[in-house]
């Protein structure tokens, strides 16, 4: 039926997200980049200043995964640790040139994907946009218990 259909059609599309995921690219850099890696560019973004706990907070990661993501950056260049003449305690990131390169890079991979759904999107009645996203909503607010129910751990 169209129900179990497009359940199962959800399902395929979980399974390619969650193995591009799994797959590292360079982003037109030397290194591979795992996706833990290019999202901790992606935060700091071209104007960076953000310290260990702030891309904590916006990552939703621990401090102590944010170090270990910094380490491996940090060795592969990619970032760079600095402090603020106001403020010597607390260590900020921002991006080396390749960290640059690979932050482009990393918007130009989502754009074409991002234009195309835009387009969709954009010529759908304003009944038909409400109701993906409500759908969406629905997604996004139940995702997360998915780890918690009894048998998925």
């Amino acid at each position: 039926n169209d129900i179990q259909g497009l359940i199962e059609r959800t399902a395929k599309i979980q399974y390619k997200i969650n193995a591009n995921d799994k797959k590292p690219r360079t982003f037109g850099t030397q290194h591979k980049l795992y996706q833990s890696e290019i999202h901790f560019i992606e935060a700091i973004g071209l104007s960076g200043d953000y310290s260990a706990s702030e891309l904590s907070e916006k990552l939703g990661i621990t401090n102590g995964a944010v170090t270990q993501v910094a380490d491996k950056l940090l060795k592969k260049r990619l970032i760079e640790k600095y402090k603020k003449a106001d403020n010597k305690k607390t260590v900020y990131f921002k991006l080396t040139k390749e960290g640059t390169v690979a932050y482009n890079n990393h918007e130009k991979f989502h754009a074409g994907f991002n234009e195309k759904l835009a387009a969709y999107l954009s010529s759908l009645s304003k009944k038909e946009f409400d109701a993906i996203a409500r759908l969406a909503e629905l997604v996004d607010n139940n995702i997360s218990d998915l780890s918690t129910q009894e048998g998925l751990l």
